[in-house]
């Protein structure tokens, strides 16, 4: 039998878009969203209750403080925390790159433990730096109306104001024709 000319050529677009890869660089075991999601929950939990589970917590030597300290001052957030990231809470306290200021450390702390136990603490920081840096960089300005330019059966033509003619006040229709552009239907 013999060959065909010309191989079978693979196509540039496929088919199934979820099926392609994401791109460069290793792949996601988190979604970044998770890990800022939560990250901003822990800021919250322990921004609450840090002026009294500060001391004890920094004063901890062992898992079992850790855990101590968080089931007495901390309560009603102890069931997130312990006894699922003791281990690695006392390694973030104990750590030579822990801030010294009270908000730096609820931070670092909330940002550190926001991947645990899937991704790295120094991971999940950078995580976090990159979307707050991100959020900054949006812009603060909101839409507040947007207009159309109409041209309306009493003869005006121009700009709509609020969604319809500045002249006689005629509402623009929405139905399917505006939708699917046959502008002489409206």
């Amino acid at each position: 039998m013999p060959k065909r000319g010309t191989p079978i050529q693979k196509p540039e677009k496929a088919l199934d878009a979820s099926s392609e890869k994401r791109g460069r660089g290793r792949p996601q075991k988190i979604q970044r969203s998770w890990v800022t999601g939560r990250a901003k929950n822990y800021r919250q939990m322990l921004s609450q209750a840090w002026p009294g589970l500060a001391d004890p917590l920094l004063a901890a030597e062992t898992e079992e403080q850790i855990i101590a300290a968080f089931e007495k001052h901390s309560q009603p957030y102890a069931g997130e925390f312990v006894p699922r990231l003791a281990t690695e809470i006392l390694a973030l306290i104990h750590a030579s790159n822990f801030p010294m200021r009270p908000k730096a450390r609820i931070g670092f702390l909330a940002d550190s433990l926001a991947g645990m136990p899937t991704i790295a603490a120094r991971t999940a920081r950078d995580i976090c730096a990159k979307h707050r840096a991100s959020e900054r960089v949006k812009s603060p300005h909101k839409i507040i109306r947007k207009e159309f330019y109409i041209e309306c059966s009493c003869g005006y033509k121009g700009p709509a104001r609020d969604g319809a003619c500045r002249k006689c006040g005629a509402s623009i229709p929405i139905d399917l024709s505006a939708i699917w552009g046959n502008p002489r239907s409206i």
